[in-house]
């Protein structure tokens, strides 16, 4: 879904990601690095935490915005939630996870990429949205300032 190729212009800073993409799909914008770091990050949080939160950090965040709106992602979500295996579920839910966060770094100009990026920064702003009309729970915030007690919120059920 994510090209791991650039414009001319960005093509300096744009290098090969991991992910078994498709080349028709309306992702291609998104620079492979970014893709890349970002699947490192959303890896390296759920190596941590499991990957059992995975599908609800999708839904609770603004990410299911996204998710909706998108009938590649939307499909792909939904074959991953009737899934019967882990790996291949958590491989979709991953996809999924990594194409919003790089969406959201590129809207949001996060350590500049909308600056190196300024076309795929309007293309991704206007995927995710209008963050500016309201409040959002944004995904990328999710990894990089998790709460106290992790992905392992646990809700105490009163005693008697």
């Amino acid at each position: 879904m994510i090209s791991d190729t650039a414009t001319a212009t960005e093509a300096n800073a744009d290098r090969p990601s991991d992910l078994a993409l498709t080349a028709d799909c309306h992702f291609h914008f998104v620079p492979g690095e970014l893709a890349a770091r970002c699947r490192k990050l959303i890896e390296g949080y759920h190596a941590i935490y499991g990957y059992a939160s995975l599908p609800d950090m999708l839904w609770q965040s603004d990410a299911r915005d996204v998710i909706e709106h998108d009938g590649d992602l939307m499909h792909i979500f939904k074959k991953a939630c009737k899934s019967r295996g882990g790996k291949p579920a958590n491989r979709s839910f991953l996809f999924i996870a990594t194409a919003v966060v790089s969406l959201e770094v590129l809207a949001r100009d996060l350590a500049s990429w909308g600056k190196r990026f300024p076309q795929a920064q309007r293309k991704s702003a206007e995927l995710v949205g209008d963050a500016a009309a309201r409040q959002r729970i944004w995904l990328v915030d999710m990894y990089l300032y998790p709460s106290p007690n992790g992905a392992r919120k646990q809700t105490s059920k009163p005693v008697g």
